[in-house]
């Protein structure tokens, strides 16, 4: 199917509008990403339907059950009344690895209001973070304390814009990052910039398999052992957002994290973030479902596979 569309030929945003000019072509894409063999019914799995178009965007008619569904059901874009084409736009700029795209800028290259395109980007976010819960570090892994924000204090007092993070991979046989994860440490679990046992506690219960066979963990702020990879991921993952969003609050940083992950993750295995997160995007429930069988064997054996916004930036 993405050969069909020649999704791996677009790099840049030209190339895109000269693949997709319309919103019929974009209807006819997403419908492919939807049913790529075709229709399903989502109530009782029959495969032919009658085409409804008294609507913006067709509707489709079981011709068994007679149940109605729409091409953005069970989608990030359902209930959205805005344009497929442009929900295809916001999707390749999110995708692309250096830059990313903040709500100011999409406003204005989509011509949608701030808050439309926030809530756009918004959603895309949740559908990774929702994606990589389903995904369990195993095998190998490692940890290392990191901060997002500048500190006020370098000993004992927290500033309001200093959060604290676990950043965590599991290994391949050669020891490098097969998949990574960076993930914000609650509030509860820091006391005098010192991570309490309980923030490890709740990262392995939440992101690591229990089976895993050698987990390592290092959060003490003066502990002579560090994993510089993790570091150096968690610094690349402050320039991103500081950089493209000039700046994250506590409420939205983790789905900001979560991006940068899922752009590395997919680069390690030089893998097309576009077309994966259209997948995503369209087909939430059914990706996550791959993920988890693609993903829980590869990681289990070190193996490396695929994988408050600061208004008025973010």
């Amino acid at each position: 199917m993405d050969n069909l569309f020649q999704l791996s030929s677009i790099c840049t945003l030209e190339q895109l509008q000269q693949q997709f000019p319309t919103e019929e072509s974009c209807i006819d894409f997403f419908y492919h990403m939807k049913w790529p063999s075709g229709f399903v019914c989502p109530h009782c799995s029959h495969t032919q339907e009658y085409l409804i178009r008294t609507r913006r965007l067709p509707l489709f008619e079981c011709l068994r059950c007679r149940h109605q569904t729409s091409l953005t059901a069970g989608t990030i874009m359902a209930g959205s009344r805005t344009s497929l084409h442009k929900w295809l736009t916001a999707i390749f700029l999110v995708s692309r690895t250096e830059q990313g795209i903040n709500a100011v800028a999409l406003s204005r290259i989509i011509r949608v209001t701030y808050k439309t395109a926030w809530l756009i980007l918004h959603k895309i976010r949740q559908a990774i973070h929702i994606a990589d819960q389903s995904i369990l570090l195993s095998g190998t892994t490692q940890v290392n304390t990191a901060v997002y924000g500048r500190p006020y204090n370098p000993y004992f007092r927290n500033h309001p814009s200093q959060h604290f993070l676990l950043a965590g991979s599991s290994l391949n046989d050669q020891g490098e990052t097969s998949y990574l994860k960076i993930k914000l440490v609650s509030t509860l679990h820091v006391r005098n910039k010192m991570l309490q046992r309980a923030a490890a506690t709740a990262f392995s219960k939440q992101h690591i398999e229990s089976t895993a066979a050698n987990v390592e963990f290092v959060t003490g702020r003066f502990h002579p052992k560090r994993f510089r990879h993790l570091l150096a991921y968690a610094a690349q993952a402050g320039k991103f957002i500081n950089d493209t969003f000039h700046g994250i609050g506590r409420k939205h940083l983790q789905l900001y994290l979560d991006e940068f992950c899922f752009k590395i993750n997919l680069s390690l295995q030089h893998l097309p973030i576009f077309q994966h997160l259209t997948r995503l995007c369209a087909n939430p429930g059914r990706v996550v479902a791959q993920n988890m069988v693609a993903l829980k064997p590869a990681l289990s054996s070190g193996l490396p596979q695929p994988f408050q916004p600061s208004p008025p930036l973010s």
